[in-house]
């Protein structure tokens, strides 16, 4: 009887830790989420500006106030911003697949112990 106690009691607070766990990775992938679409945001934006900014350097457009040096500055500094955006996107989605395989793990151990407390019942009962 005392076994019994310890054991649902041990069992209890297994299930309070996975519960924890969950919750974890479920904030974590809400955060990331949210940074994902607002990187996605700030992608956009900087596409945009690097087609006026295209466009003037091309001389397509009116804006004849900035040299091309000015220009091609600011360009290259596009380029490297989208770099750095994507390689950021690169390293949440990483983070992403990490929590969805956290996740995964987490419920193939909650049934491989389901399926020992019910091995463990039916031994007990022989």
């Amino acid at each position: 009887k005392r076994t019994l106690r310890r054991r649902r009691k041990l069992e209890k607070e297994t299930k309070q830790l996975i519960k924890q766990e969950e919750l974890k990775r479920l904030h974590k992938a809400q955060a990331v989420q949210r940074q994902l679409e607002e990187l996605e945001e700030r992608q956009r934006a900087l596409e945009i500006f690097g087609v006026k900014l295209e466009r003037e350097l091309r001389g397509e457009s009116d804006s004849g106030t900035k040299d091309e040096t000015q220009m091609l500055h600011e360009w290259f500094e596009l380029v490297v911003e989208k770099n750095k955006l994507m390689r950021y996107e690169s390293e949440l989605l990483i983070i992403a697949q990490e929590l969805e395989l956290e996740d995964h793990q987490s419920r193939l151990e909650q049934k491989l112990r389901e399926k020992m407390a019910i091995d463990g019942k039916s031994k007990e009962s022989m």
